[in-house]
């Protein structure tokens, strides 16, 4: 049986295997175990995981923002109606509806127009 940290760090220990880790660092053997140590080279790298890495998350906390907002907006609608929170749910199935398309169009079809846009 593998222990927890084995499990959530396989990445990293198949990683630290190769020469060259993506981010900037190097993997060297050291009295029979792995060190990482900084590629001098690496900063570029570093920079461009960082960028890629913030896009990704504004993604993320973009989906999770729509559902706030149109699950707040009904609740707040079902408060002034007096009514139980079928607005509040339906504005959750709507946020999350408009989260998702806008992820969706950010990460499928602004690549591939990119593609098929000749520079």
């Amino acid at each position: 049986m593998k222990s927890a940290c084995a499990f959530f760090h396989k990445d990293y220990i198949l990683v630290a295997k190769r020469e060259t880790i993506p981010g900037g660092f190097r993997a060297r053997e050291a009295r029979g175990s792995t060190v990482l140590t900084e590629d001098p080279n690496g900063d570029e790298q570093r920079r461009e995981m960082m960028r890629v890495s913030g896009q990704f998350m504004g993604h993320g906390l973009r989906l999770a923002l729509a559902v706030l907002l149109f699950m707040g907006l009904g609740a707040w609608l079902d408060s002034k109606l007096g009514w139980p929170p079928i607005l509040m749910v339906i504005g959750a199935f709507v946020g999350g509806g408009a989260g998702f398309y806008s992820l969706y169009s950010h990460i499928v079809i602004e690549p591939r127009e990119r593609d098929k846009t000749p520079e």
